[in-house]
């Protein structure tokens, strides 16, 4: 059977099963796009969380994010897009006190820092947190950490795709006739390697998505850090098929 060669699209943020958009209700140019568990600290009082922040506007931005059962807001640093203004993936290390037992997180509130700097507030559901791999969940010494240290969001070293593979989609008309995109969503950890992958958003056809998914586990990446630590990250690889 003929094959059609899709290439992966550039890294997109760390999207739900549900794909991430702006409703009437939401216009803030921020999500959280996953909230990951990715170590815990050795005195047990203190776990480690990643939260994968997309901005999809032009101008920079100050979020308030909420933790629920948390009493105080998580103040982010400043968010600026890309280089080309584009759409921009930033995830953020946060160490929250265990006591808490953080389940989720959402953007609060943004401050749009633009020709003129004006609030936003957002409403957006709680992204609910998830578990790095097995293998991929450590421990830090949390023993020197101060209350100051604790809720403040620090960037970590991203990871950056150094190869990708193209994906040989089986061709048939019934399959190819509508535009269609599939996500795969891909955790990367110690090294550049790829500790889990699972398909986030389907085209429809488990073919098509085999291949996806064949293709972004042989994607290879840089290796993302924290504090000169591997972290485990969750991004996700697009590939678009075009209709006729």
């Amino acid at each position: 059977m003929k094959a059609v060669l899709a290439s992966a699209a550039a890294l997109v943020a760390a999207l739900s099963s549900a794909p991430i958009v702006a409703t009437a209700a939401d216009k803030c140019p921020l999500h959280a796009a996953s909230f990951m568990l990715v170590a815990h600290g050795q005195t047990g009082k203190v776990d480690r969380y990643v939260v994968a922040l997309l901005l999809t506007g032009s101008d920079p931005v100050t979020a308030n994010l909420q933790v629920p059962g948390l009493q105080n807001d998580i103040t982010t640093p400043v968010i600026a897009p890309d280089a080309a203004g584009g759409e921009s993936i930033n995830h953020y290390a946060i160490d929250i006190p265990r006591a808490v037992s953080a389940t989720g997180i959402t953007v609060y509130g943004l401050l749009v820092h633009g020709r003129g700097d004006h609030d936003m507030t957002c409403r957006q559901p709680v992204r609910l947190v998830t578990t790095a791999p097995a293998g991929s969940l450590s421990q830090f010494d949390d023993s020197g950490l101060s209350p100051s240290d604790l809720l403040y969001p620090q960037r970590v070293t991203e990871a950056h795709i150094l190869q990708s593979a193209p994906a040989a989609f089986p061709a048939s008309d019934a399959q190819i006739k509508h535009p269609s995109t599939i996500v795969v969503a891909l955790t990367v950890g110690a090294g550049g390697g790829i500790v889990a992958a699972r398909i986030d958003q389907s085209s429809g056809y488990p073919s098509f998505d085999a291949a996806a998914l064949s293709a972004a586990r042989k994607t290879e990446f840089s290796a993302p850090q924290f504090d000169g630590h591997p972290i485990a990250l969750e991004y996700f690889v697009s590939y678009r098929l075009g209709g006729r």
